[in-house]
């Protein structure tokens, strides 16, 4: 580092910088005037600023506590400031002298403020008040300070029974720490996690939790005076509090007193712990006399409760209530369950009929140590070793062996990874058919990583296990899913060692997208953010596939919306399209199918009032394979449109917006198919200007033929351009 060009920089500057030593190492000093106090900053030399240089202040005790200066046990006169950790800093490593100017410009502006404003630097001490404690009392300690596990809810006292590490380890792990368990604790979770049952007691000790609210922020540095900030803390205690230390703590006796505190700080509620100790059992010291026979030590508290944990490690409490059920716990399965888990879902039931195998290892979350297991009770082990409160059962059970009410009825959530269609649309009829509406995930995924796909069925809503399967030309379910980004009737699997031994090749990477689509629906559904049917893909590299020969869907080739969650619903699916329909025909054989809540829709915008605007908008739909023309859905009039009692004018980019959402999310089978708007008539008849504009929107869509519907007070009638003549369809009544 050239320090030459740093301090020739400096010469002109505000700061006084100048080289200086420090016990034999090379430094640099700087006076820096701080609300007319003169303090002398020490920045060590480095070969290379890797960070914003670093500063100790000199005699830091003159200026008080203060928060943020933390005492270097290597250099008792000096005080280390953190003022970059909270930063990702990037530095100009070609510019030095910036750096380091940057630098005492922040350790200027923080140490102005601590000094000038007391209550800020009293709130800055307590919100570092954990990490200052753990630095200043380590001087008590002649090897690392264990740790106790702290079982304890949201309670402000409690008396905690202390029991001993499982082995001796100098790790901070669970089995090589100390387990603190509050007496009322009745927690299953607690007990089987931190293995309370397999430890034993640690005799002549009692261990006691306080909240404290109102705590010195001041962390004393050496015995002494450690003893009499806990003499002040426990004098300061809130009425309650204190009557029950003065009942439960003090008349107790015993060799060790464990006592964890907790307090609430700007930065949240922290914890902390020491030890008193001594030879021969005796009351709880209460005043410093007393005291002056015990010694006392820190220990790192790792609190363990629920409120905390779940939220602190990324799960959603909210979903501790959920119980899912997953089938199917191959590659896929197997990362789902984990990533529900990982959410926060209580309770999770799985069930695969299969084994672990050695031919499952890369791309499966279980290990060696797992071979031949059931996989749906491996996995629950699994869980239940990583997971403290999750609730988890391993079965045996196929998929159609749970056709029973009685046990999908238990459940919020079923989600599906078989990879058997035909069992999944089996499964899906039963469910159909019973009274119980428990909403599935089906997901599967495609050989060489073309992609995977998954999809929420809620029932009582548009959009079901079927319209994945409608062919988009037909209408007809067919075999494989429209979804599918490869071809069906293709040899797919590999063969290796005869029937027993097919496989569809892909790896871990594309089981676990698939994965996270699927756990993505789940998590969404459960916290009710998504109510309807839902669907969505992922779409991979072709390459492998394309070398094997394999052809590929039209979907895959046009598909660009990976990730993307779109509705289920496919408008040609008789089981969640409406029965309630109406039929506009013509003479000439043109057929418009208008389903009753479209209709409603249309008729909502009648201009039954004298100040009702015309409400226009344009049509969606799809064209059957026999020419008939279905409308699936329309655009509403935009704050954006121009209307007035007699015309209007669309918002054309904002309109089409929604036409292009709804080809993308349908794979190209819904699109445009016209324009709608109202009439302040009783039996509506097209203007001079709407032919116009019907003729117009046809000859730029030569290609289709489009409708078009006129919205009147008792009428609602159907058109379309032939010979640029506007011919209206009739509504076909059953009967007549």
């Amino acid at each position: 580092m050239d320090y030459e060009l740093i301090l020739k920089y400096f010469l002109d500057s505000d700061y006084e910088v100048e080289p200086s030593e420090y016990q034999g190492s090379d430094t640099i000093a700087v006076t820096v005037d701080v609300d007319g106090k003169l303090v002398t900053l020490i920045h060590f030399c480095v070969d290379e600023f890797k960070e914003l240089p670093l500063f100790f202040i000199r005699n830091p005790d003159s200026l008080g506590t203060l928060a943020h200066v933390q005492i270097s046990p290597e250099f008792t006169e000096l005080g280390f400031i953190c003022v970059n950790h909270l930063d990702s800093v990037s530095v100009n490593y070609e510019r030095p002298e910036l750096a380091f100017e940057e630098s005492l410009r922040r350790h200027e502006k923080l140490l102005l403020s601590l000094i000038k404003d007391t209550e800020f630097n009293k709130s800055e001490l307590l919100r570092e008040f954990n990490t200052n404690w753990y630095k200043n009392t380590s001087g008590l300690l002649k090897s690392p300070p264990i740790t106790l596990f702290c079982a304890i809810g949201e309670v402000d006292f409690s008396q905690l029974e202390i029991f001993r590490p499982t082995f001796s380890d100098s790790a901070m792990s669970i089995p090589a720490s100390f387990a603190g368990v509050a007496q009322e604790s009745s927690d299953p979770c607690v007990t089987r996690y931190l293995s309370i049952k397999e430890r034993q007691k640690h005799e002549n000790s009692i261990g006691f939790f306080l909240s404290i609210k109102n705590i010195n922020p001041i962390v004393p540095r050496g015995e002494k005076e450690l003893k009499e900030w806990l003499l002040e803390t426990l004098e300061n205690l809130e009425l309650d509090i204190r009557a029950k230390v003065e009942k439960q703590i003090f008349p107790y006796r015993a060799k060790e007193f464990w006592l964890v505190l907790r307090t609430e700080t700007p930065s949240g509620k922290t914890w902390v712990g020491m030890k008193l100790s001594s030879k021969k059992k005796a009351a709880f010291p209460t005043n410093i006399d007393k005291i002056a026979n015990w010694h006392i030590k820190p220990f790192f508290v790792e609190t363990f409760n629920k409120e905390l944990i779940l939220p602190r490690s990324g799960a959603i409490t909210s979903l501790d209530s959920k119980k899912v059920l997953l089938v199917g716990c191959g590659s896929v399965g197997s990362e789902i369950v984990h990533k529900l888990g990982a959410a926060g879902v209580g309770r999770l039931d799985i069930t695969d009929p299969d084994r672990f195998q050695t031919s499952n290892l890369y791309r499966h979350t279980l290990d060696r140590y797992m071979i031949n297991w059931p996989k749906a009770t491996a996995v629950a082990r699994q869980l239940l070793d990583k997971y403290p409160w999750i609730r988890v059962e391993g079965y045996r059970t196929s998929l159609l062996e749970l056709r029973d009410p009685k046990i999908i009825g238990q459940y919020d959530l079923i989600v599906i990874a078989v990879g058997s269609p035909t069992h999944e649309r089996m499964f899906h009829d039963f469910i159909a058919k019973s009274t119980v509406r428990v909403p599935t995930i089906n997901c599967w995924l495609e050989g060489y990583g073309v992609g995977g796909h998954a999809i929420l069925d809620v029932q009582k809503k548009k959009g079901c296990l079927k319209c994945a399967y409608v062919e988009p030309n037909t209408g007809v379910r067919g075999l494989a899913s429209n979804l599918n980004f490869l071809q069906p009737d293709q040899n797919i699997v590999k063969n290796y060692a005869g029937c027993g031994e097919m496989f569809i090749p892909y790896n871990a990477n594309s089981s676990a997208q698939t994965a996270l689509i699927a756990s993505n629906l789940a998590i969404d559904y459960l916290l009710g953010r998504l109510k309807n049917s839902t669907k969505v893909s992922w779409k991979g590299r072709c390459d492998d596939a394309e070398n094997a020969g394999l052809m590929l869907t039209e979907r895959y080739n046009s598909f660009n919306h990976s990730l993307v969650m779109q509705p289920l619903k496919n408008p040609l699916c008789d089981i969640c399209n409406s029965q309630d329909i109406a039929l506009f025909t013509s003479r000439c054989g043109k057929r418009v199918w208008l389903p009753n809540d479209i209709y409603q829709e249309l008729i909502s915008y009648r201009q039954t009032e004298r100040e009702s605007l015309e409400s226009a908008g344009l049509l969606m739909g799809c064209y059957k394979d026999n020419g008939d023309v279905l409308i699936e859905r329309v655009t509403k009039p935009k704050d954006t449109d121009y209307r007035t009692r007699t015309s209007f004018k669309l918002d054309a980019k904002a309109h089409q917006a929604e036409v292009d959402d709804a080809y993308a999310a349908s794979d190209g089978l819904v699109g445009y198919i016209g324009t709608w708007h109202t009439h302040p008539q009783s039996i509506p008849t097209p203007s001079f200007p709407d032919k116009v504009d019907w003729q117009n929107h046809a000859k730029e869509n030569s290609e289709r033929l489009l409708f078009f519907i006129i919205v009147g007070l008792k009428q609602t009638s159907v058109y379309f351009i032939e010979n640029s003549r506007a011919i209206e369809l009739s509504r076909f009544i059953e009967g007549e």
